[in-house]
């Protein structure tokens, strides 16, 4: 009786090492796959210098959402407080210049360009968004502004929009194709892109200050200026 279950419990002795064994053997060659591709894939560096990369991005409607539909949205992204945010009329049409137009950065070309990506469930960019805005009527005529919204809802990034009354054009970047081409590493980023289409600086984060925010633009400027 005894050597019967000396037999029984090696035999559970031997199934347990070669489950381990495979377990063992699995992890390892996720482990070696995950470093393959390490090896084959290095993290990329951030669009810093040289040439922006070009893209073409659709704009959003200007059209307010339905109350039904914006009072929700607003409730989601700000809580029941989102008159602290929100300008006071939040059901104003935006610029019809910008309603569903085809703009391609290289096109602007000879124009400076602020560009920001962001998204309506990013906290940080919530303070950020009124000092962008202010900044575009400050510099409008000299400046473009353009914003990239990133993994975001249409409601949820209109009534953003709304919410701020932002007026210079914004659109959704589908499949995150100009974020991968920048190397964004999360939003909000912005990058600053002279006249003569370079990258002259970029901003990790919110932006704090429009003191900061007039630093960067003008040092766009004198960058494009200098090379004209």
């Amino acid at each position: 009786m005894t050597d019967a279950r000396n037999d029984a419990a090696e035999k559970r002795s031997g199934r347990g090492g070669i489950i381990m064994l495979i377990i063992i053997a699995v992890v390892g060659a996720a482990l070696f796959a995950v470093f393959y591709y390490g090896i084959l894939h290095p993290p990329s560096k951030r669009a810093s210098s040289g040439q922006a990369p070009d893209f073409t991005m659709t704009t959003y409607v200007s059209e307010p959402l339905p109350p039904d539909v914006l009072q929700p949205a607003l409730n989601d992204l700000f809580g029941a407080n989102y008159g602290r945010y929100c300008v006071d009329d939040v059901n104003q049409p935006r610029p019809k210049e910008y309603d569903r137009i085809t703009i391609k950065l290289s096109e602007l070309r000879g124009t400076p360009v602020v560009l920001n990506f962001w998204a309506s469930w990013c906290t940080t960019c919530k303070d950020e968004q009124p000092l962008l805005e202010s900044a575009w009527r400050r510099y409008q005529g000299k400046v473009m502004f353009l914003g990239l919204s990133h993994l975001d809802q249409d409601k949820n990034a209109r009534a953003w929009l709304q919410c701020y009354n932002v007026t210079y054009p914004n659109a959704l970047d589908k499949g995150g194709k100009v974020y991968n081409a920048y190397h964004v590493q999360g939003v909000p980023e912005t990058f600053f892109v002279d006249a003569n289409g370079n990258i002259s600086d970029y901003f990790v984060g919110a932006i704090p200050t429009a003191a900061t925010l007039d630093q960067y633009i003008q040092k766009m400027l004198n960058a494009g200026n200098a090379k004209e």
